[in-house]
């Protein structure tokens, strides 16, 4: 049957079709954005309040435009297991440079937000908006609020800009499990007024400290973190190593329970010797000061935590526990603070590698009275059909596939590989990843490059 002029036209037109449209899906705009964020706050412990307004600069470096913002407050899901409004951390107002008042709604119990803007936000354009907020503290249940000892824990109240990746706004509901965090790199101004007879720590670079009128001004500067996050106390001690161009700064409340001047001490001598440890092996600790305090205690729990610049170390019976989750913590300084992860949807890459470097560290330290290795194996094989790379809240148990099973992973590519190239791969890694995201691909591409020994085994029994 002979094909007619009319038919090879339209079956021309249809191939054009589907190739035009091919070719729109190869070009789709995309968002990205850089951030800086500037808070000016006013915190009273005595009354558990605090308010700020918060000027967030957003630049638009991305192909595509958006009327619509997301942010997320990651200390309301922090401030613990209660479910009321009180103890939120909750916007107030919203306005553009302009002075427009723009519309928002409040998602997810307060941990997200959806903000409408005037008018697009068009590639290469900048906009700011500042927020009002107020903060009414609730007692510390785990991570946030006011302890028992009456030490203030404050991390993460700010909004911070969602990310935005392939598949769209990071919009989804904040795990069970895990921390779910997941935020880009950005600069940090925090000016801070409390009572004199508080003292604050900050995950940042202390720029002024001013006081007049019973009231201290303290301004910060957190260039390239994920986060912000305050510690205040009355009674503390102040403690310090200094490692390279970095001081390690301790403030420690000395009436806690548990504290005391030994165990301050030891935790500091952990801190230092993985700081230089990691900078060894890893990439060069980039920040002028990392901040160690003890972890305030809560009437749930109080975890060992870690944000970008500070961590908190649960003060324990044990030397070991404390060693170990200092180690552990330091590790986060890399392993979610300079290369970053999507906490909800590979939480492997933050757990799993700081649970292996702590072993690392334990080697490297000469540790031979602990069989860290023995025990992450144990329960490793405790779940030894699931894999490493899923979603905080698929895996079986937690502990055991993201943390320990995710720590052999490594300890098995390791010991495939060879220390050294091994070492050498994860530098390569660190450097290459440094104030950006990585996923399992991208972590298993450098891992390729950097070996020729087959490891597609290892790689099949551990990676989904």
């Amino acid at each position: 049957m002979k094909t007619r002029p009319i038919q090879v036209l339209i079956i021309f037109l249809l191939l054009l079709t589907c190739f035009t449209a091919m070719c729109g899906c190869s070009q789709k705009e995309e968002l990205s954005f850089e951030t800086t964020y500037a808070i000016d706050a006013d915190l009273d412990p005595e009354m558990r309040h605090m308010a700020y307004t918060e000027t967030i600069e957003i630049i638009n470096t991305g192909s595509g435009s958006t009327k619509t913002l997301y942010f997320h407050i990651y200390g309301n899901k922090f401030k613990g297991l209660r479910q009321v409004e009180n103890g939120d951390i909750v916007v107030l107002s919203v306005q553009d440079q302009d002075g427009n008042a723009l519309q928002w709604q409040r998602e997810q119990e307060g941990v997200l937000y959806c903000v409408e803007l005037a008018q697009k936000l068009e590639p290469e354009q900048t906009i700011e908006l500042t927020f009002a907020c107020e903060i009414l503290i609730p007692d510390l249940e785990s991570m946030y609020g006011v302890s028992r000892d009456g030490d203030v824990q404050l991390p993460m109240f700010s909004l911070q800009l969602a990310m935005y990746d392939q598949n769209g706004w990071d919009t989804a509901p904040l795990p069970e499990n895990g921390d779910g965090r997941y935020g880009a790199a950005a600069d940090y101004n925090l000016t801070i007024r409390v009572p004199e007879t508080y003292i604050l720590a900050c995950n940042g670079d202390e720029l002024s400290r001013q006081t007049s009128d019973g009231i201290t001004t303290y301004s910060y500067r957190a260039e390239k973190r994920r986060d912000i996050m305050v510690f205040a106390c009355k009674d503390y001690v102040l403690l310090e190593r200094t490692v390279g161009s970095t001081a390690i700064l301790g403030y420690f409340n000395e009436t806690a329970d548990n504290v005391t001047r030994q165990r301050m001490e030891y935790v500091m001598d952990c801190a230092a010797f993985s700081l230089e440890y990691f900078n060894s092996i890893f990439v060069q600790y980039p920040y002028d000061t990392l901040v160690v305090t003890n972890s305030a205690l809560g009437t749930n729990f109080s975890p060992n935590m870690e944000y970008s610049g500070l961590i908190t170390v649960l003060f324990g019976s044990e030397q070991i526990s404390m060693k170990i989750n200092t180690f552990h913590e330091v590790a986060h300084q890399w392993f979610y603070g300079l290369v970053g992860n999507d906490e909800n949807q590979e939480p492997w890459l933050d757990e799993g590698f700081s649970d292996f470097a702590t072993g690392l560290c334990l080697d490297a330290e000469g540790n031979i009275d602990f069989p860290y290795w023995e025990l992450k194996d144990i329960a490793s094989n405790g779940a030894a059909d699931e894999k490493v790379n899923v979603p905080c809240d698929e895996a079986s148990v937690y502990q055991w596939v993201i943390y320990d099973r995710g720590a052999m992973f490594l300890k098995t590519l390791m010991d495939a590989v060879g220390k050294e190239k091994f070492l050498t791969i994860l530098s390569n890694y660190c450097q290459r990843y440094q104030y950006s995201i990585a996923t399992t691909e991208s972590f298993l591409e450098i891992l390729h490059e950097g070996t020729d020994v087959d490891i597609s085994n290892i790689v099949a029994e551990f990676i989904k």
